[in-house]
C-alpha cells in the first residue's frame, strides 16, 4: 500500500507516510481506512510525509473531489483539520501547493506545505524535534486498526 498511517494519541497526532506512486484510489481506499480507523477523530492535526513519494498520479479535477471527501468526514459538525505536508520533492511539492491552493477556498481543511523538515514540525508545533524520525521514536503511535463498527458509527470518536 502506498500510504500507511498511524496515530499518536498523547501528541494528538495522525502520521500518515507516502511512498512510491500514489493514485486517486490509493488515496481513497486510504481514507476509507482512516475513517474506521479505531483511533480516528475528526480534526485531529495531520502530518503528511512525502519524503518516499515519486508520483502523485491525481488530475486537478481529482484534487477538488480529494478534498470534497476530506470536508465531508464529518458532515454534522464543523471541523477544522490542520494539515501539515513534508515534501521535499519539486515536483510532488508543485502539486502540493496546488492542493494548498484549493484548501484555501474551502472550508474545514488548513493545509500547509513545506520542503524543510523542521519547518513542517514547528508548523504543528513540534519544534523541539529535530526530524519527523525522531517523532516516531520518541512517542508511541499506534498502527491502524479497524474499529468494530457495530458499537461506534464510522467517524465517530
Amino acid at each position: 500500500m502506498p500510504i500507511s498511517f498511524a496515530t499518536s494519541l498523547e501528541l494528538d497526532l495522525l502520521y500518515a507516510r507516502w511512498s512510491g506512486v500514489v493514485r486517486f484510489d490509493d488515496f481513497a481506499s486510504n481514507f476509507e481506512a482512516y475513517l474506521n480507523d479505531l483511533h480516528y477523530r475528526p480534526g485531529r492535526r495531520e502530518l503528511i510525509d512525502h519524503s518516499g513519494l515519486t508520483n502523485l498520479d491525481i488530475s486537478f479535477d481529482m484534487m477538488r473531489a480529494l478534498l470534497r471527501t476530506v470536508n465531508e468526514q464529518a458532515p454534522s459538525i464543523v471541523v477544522e483539520t490542520h494539515t501539515v505536508i513534508y515534501s521535499p520533492n519539486d515536483t510532488v511539492y508543485g502539486v502540493g501547493r496546488m492542493y494548498q491552493s484549493l484548501a484555501d477556498l474551502a472550508e474545514g481543511i488548513q493545509v500547509e506545505i513545506f520542503q524543510d523538515e523542521v519547518q513542517a514540525l514547528a508548523a504543528l508545533e513540534l519544534g523541539q524535534y529535530s526530524s519527523i524520525e525522531a517523532v516516531l521514536e520518541q512517542n508511541e503511535f499506534q498502527p491502524s486498526q479497524r474499529r468494530d463498527n457495530s458499537s461506534s458509527g464510522a467517524g465517530a470518536a
